[in-house]
């Protein structure tokens, strides 16, 4: 049998097991699909596999992980990763150099580590890997920012891992090639600049090529505007910038996550058709989907039980270690970031973040990468602790996070804020397809009677829809102020944006600049604290900046000197203003 064949004959074994795993899961909707095929992996390992199934470092870090990033890159929420792109970085650079720092310096008293070999442990064992805890949160109804919290600390904290694990693991190899110690080849300040250097290489380098090649990618795919060309196109950024930083030593995980937002996040991708964008996502979807099958059942069935077995006392060690490594980190970290974020990160928050600690396929593939450099009871141990981590929390810890959830109280998605956000979405779309047809007309590539046919549809369901949407506010006036708080403070990031590029440009000095983004902090404030409401959105007896000036130089404005609304908002200003 050839080489390919056999390939042929491991991939149809794994996708056989994951098809029965998939009708038990369909008809048994309370165990996760991921959960099923690691359990089922898991019972082919411990009576013996029928077909060598090879798992290497490179098959899940060069064919699978790219699909696994892109993929969630073109589907983030980029809002929302961005207005939290403060924490999340925090938690997957600061938190993670911490928690490995802390595995540190017990590795040598707990597992008999040397300080080169504990770090290089902490690198391994420590990236988290959410998959199953992100199923979880969708079935659930979690908030958004949760969601983007731990998704996004898990796809950056990958990259930075792979940083200091590439590190760890080059001092370890050239020590063992001079044969000295790592201590003696290499001081801690020396290594510590190197991670440093490499961490920085990594973000910044990662995202300027991610970024300037997912600007590329979009810009070819608006002009050849073909669905399968469109994919082609995104296979080659997704894989094409993983491979060349890979190359270069940086992290092809930054730079594939960068050209996926960058490429997901153009101005609403209005230059590239709604069935091109379709096909593109769903394409990575069943790319994500096939990849995600691929890791779970293999890790699975390549489970070594019988180290697991003869290391057990030590993998129950680690799996305490590393659940207090973990939640020394989120309790402190968050708490002192805190102090500086406009929206704090709530306790319950912190509760599941800690919870959300899940290490799996960045960590086995680490793992196995050291094994393809060493051998000998050193790699065993460490394959042990590190298989035995990761089985231990994808079942525990993926299967009782939604109790978790209800025991911390986060509010789920009731059905009526479910029934919004399903109004929306469709309205997006609605509005998408009314856009669409315009510009088809605009073309000459639809006659004028079949655009009139076509939007007399779409805007009778528009008006349905706001309808629907105005009447669902008012019966339920807790989702309303929730949507004109959001909105509020949008408009507010706006003002005070708008503000800052004045400042840059030189139109008002810096002493007016900072007083009126003074003004505008107070009303992000307000927005923030449970007073607040649309009819009173600032403080009592608040006057802001340039009302004062007026009394000051003693110009006089009175309201019927401009027109105004309903509600008596002025330009600039409104009753908030007056008090």
């Amino acid at each position: 049998m050839s080489g390919v064949e056999e390939q042929l004959l491991v991939l149809l074994y794994l996708f056989t097991i994951a098809a029965v795993v998939g009708i038990l899961t369909t008809r048994y909707s309370r165990v996760q699909y991921t959960t099923g095929l690691l359990v089922a992996g898991l019972l082919i390992s411990l009576i013996g596999s029928p077909v060598d199934v090879p798992l290497t470092s490179d098959l899940i870090l060069l064919a699978l992980l790219p699909a696994l990033v892109f993929d969630d890159a073109l589907n983030i929420d980029v809002r929302s990763f961005r207005e939290n792109i403060v924490p999340i970085l925090t938690l997957s650079v600061v938190g993670l150099l911490v928690s490995i720092g802390l595995i540190a310096l017990v590795g040598g008293t707990v597992f008999g580590f040397s300080l080169a070999i504990a770090v290089l442990f902490g690198a391994i064992i420590m990236p988290t890997d959410p998959v199953s805890v992100l199923s979880v949160f969708e079935e659930l109804g979690v908030p958004k920012r949760l969601n983007t919290l731990v998704e996004g600390e898990s796809l950056l904290n990958d990259g930075v891992s792979i940083v200091v694990y590439s590190s760890a693991l080059a001092v370890i190899v050239e020590a063992e090639t001079q044969g000295v110690d790592p201590s003696d080849f290499v001081t801690p300040s020396v290594f510590l600049a190197d991670v440093g250097i490499g961490i920085f290489e990594a973000l910044v380098g990662g995202a300027v090529v991610g970024g300037a090649v997912g600007y590329a990618a979009y810009e070819v795919i608006s002009r050849v505007d073909d669905e399968l060309t469109a994919v082609v196109i995104s296979f080659i950024a997704a894989y094409g910038v993983y491979l060349f930083l890979d190359l270069l030593g940086s992290s092809g995980v930054i730079g594939t996550l960068v050209a996926g937002i960058f490429l997901a996040a153009r101005p609403s991708r209005t230059e590239i058709s709604p069935a091109t964008s379709f096909t593109v996502e769903a394409i990575w979807g069943y790319a994500a989907f096939i990849a995600n099958t691929l890791v779970f059942v293999t890790l699975g069935v390549v489970t070594p039980f019988d180290l697991l077995l003869e290391y057990a006392p030590q993998i129950v060690a680690a799996i305490v270690v590393v659940f207090v490594a973990r939640a020394i980190v989120i309790y402190p970290l968050v708490s002192l970031l805190n102090r500086w974020l406009d929206r704090p990160i709530s306790r319950a928050y912190q509760h599941v973040l800690s919870w959300s600690g899940i290490h799996a396929s960045v960590s086995i593939a680490l793992v196995l990468g050291f094994a393809e450099s060493f051998s000998g009871p050193l790699t065993e141990q460490l394959s042990a602790l590190v298989f035995g981590v990761a089985a231990f929390t994808l079942l525990f810890n993926g299967t009782t996070m939604g109790r978790v959830v209800d025991r911390v109280g986060i509010s789920k998605q009731r059905p009526p804020e479910r029934l919004y956000e399903a109004l929306l979405g469709r309205l997006n779309g609605v509005d998408a397809a009314l856009e669409t047809a315009e510009r088809l007309l605009e073309d000459d590539e639809i006659p004028t009677s079949v655009f009139e046919n076509i939007t007399t549809v779409y805007r009778r369901e528009r008006a349905e829809l706001d309808t629907a949407i105005e009447r669902l506010l008012d019966m339920h006036p807790d989702i309303r102020e929730h949507e004109e708080r959001l909105g509020q403070h949008r408009i507010l990031i706006a003002e005070y944006e708008a503000i800052s590029e004045a400042m840059q440009r030189g139109e008002i000095s810096d002493d007016v600049g900072e007083r009126l983004l003074d003004d505008v902090k107070v009303e992000l404030d307000r927005v923030l604290s449970d007073e607040w409401t649309i009819e009173d959105p600032t403080p009592d007896g608040f006057t802001p900046y340039w009302r004062r000036e007026l009394n000051r130089v003693g110009v006089e404005v009175r309201r019927d000197d401009h027109e105004t609304t309903g509600d008596d908002d002025v330009a600039g200003g409104t009753d908030r203003s007056a008090k």
